[in-house]
């Protein structure tokens, strides 16, 4: 009876290995998109150009720009730290009543708007749970969901909303904003789609370095426009010059772009990637070489800003394997596209498409 039950525990772990190792190199399909942060309160951007190729691209998660609750949790401060600290006190001094698991109350809440998503109540306690358990991004995904349904809501869940999540008009004290690409994007397809979680991605562990280097960067840069100031002629001078005008070239496609509302076209193209590049980090490589110009600084900070986009890169492909999902939409910061998507073209069985040249 012994060798019968230690042979099938061995049957039974090298099953369990097998399905691990089946699932560490599942591909997976990718269509990344690099938005913007803030689209304004009244846009005029063409949304259909992105969501008509999500629809398209079916897919069966949803990636965007957030802190995981464990990561956050790993990390004791980064630029954003303060600010996500006191929604937190927001919602816990709301002292509304809430069960010792959340855990539990978070998946009873999921299962029962499943079955009908005009649970209103469900939701607001789930949002309640979401934030306290730092699920940042099913929070704010939850938020917007209860915006676009509150016109349905009677007395009773209007009560409900202000015990459980202040004042309906004071969300922005919970980081609530109208503007961004997930109330624009992500936030609508993934409703439309019946997707009921946004999977994290974002990195913050290297931010107080990526501070520092930045800081650093900065002072020496402007010493150095300073310096090129006092001889227009000089070497240093016209190669700064020169980067200049490439940067309003590209500024003038920018504006152009925004207002055809095919901003998120730009700054999925070429032209989008070399211009972020340039107006984020001091031209980056382009003035290397040239005197005066603190490269070993600029360097020490895409250096920094490299090992985040390694950190957002992996962390696509590891928990995109890990829940079992083959097709996902990437919603990111443009200015991270053209590295992330290198990243993630180099890593085995991943394939990306580009917002611009993904043809359903």
């Amino acid at each position: 009876m012994k060798t019968i039950i230690t042979t099938v525990l061995l049957i039974a772990s090298v099953l369990a290995g097998f399905a691990q190792s089946k699932r560490a190199d599942q591909p997976i399909e990718i269509l990344f998109i690099g938005t913007s942060h803030d689209y304004g309160k009244k846009p005029v951007e063409k949304f259909d150009y992105v969501n008509d190729k999500i629809r398209a691209f079916r897919p069966d998660a949803f990636f965007g720009e957030f802190l995981s609750a464990a990561d956050y949790d790993a990390i004791p401060n980064y630029w954003n730290k303060a600010n996500v600290e006191k929604r937190i006190a927001y919602i816990r001094d709301l002292d509304y009543p809430m069960p010792a698991n959340r855990e539990k109350l978070i998946a009873t809440s999921y299962k029962a708007l499943k079955q009908n998503p005009n649970y209103h109540q469900n939701r607001m306690r789930l949002t309640n749970a979401l934030v306290q358990q730092h699920d940042f991004a099913n929070a704010q995904y939850q938020l917007y969901q209860l915006m676009q349904r509150k016109q349905a809501f009677g007395d009773e869940e209007k009560a409900t909303f202000t015990k459980a999540l202040g004042p309906i008009d004071s969300l922005h004290r919970l980081g609530y904003r109208t503007t961004s690409e997930y109330y624009y994007i992500l936030f609508p397809m993934m409703n439309e789609l019946k997707i009921d979680k946004l999977m994290s991605m974002d990195s913050q562990r290297h931010d107080l370095d990526w501070q520092g280097a930045w800081e650093r960067a900065d002072t020496l840069v402007k010493l150095f426009e300073a310096q090129v100031e006092k001889d227009s002629t000089s070497a240093e001078a016209l190669a700064y010059k020169a980067l200049n005008q490439r940067t309003r070239v590209l500024n003038k496609l920018a504006n152009a772009a925004e207002r055809d509302g095919m901003a998120t076209k730009f700054y999925n193209s070429p032209e989008g990637d070399e211009y972020l590049n340039i107006v984020n980090f001091y031209g980056a490589h382009r003035l290397f070489g040239v005197k005066g110009f603190p490269e070993k600084e600029v360097t020490e900070m895409l250096n920094y800003w490299k090992m985040r986009n390694q950190d957002m890169s992996q962390n696509i492909v590891s928990r995109a394997r890990a829940a079992g999902v083959k097709r996902l939409v990437v919603g990111v910061g443009a200015n991270h596209r053209k590295m992330i998507v290198d990243l993630l073209r180099a890593t085995p069985g991943v394939t990306v498409h580009e917002l611009n040249s993904y043809q359903p």
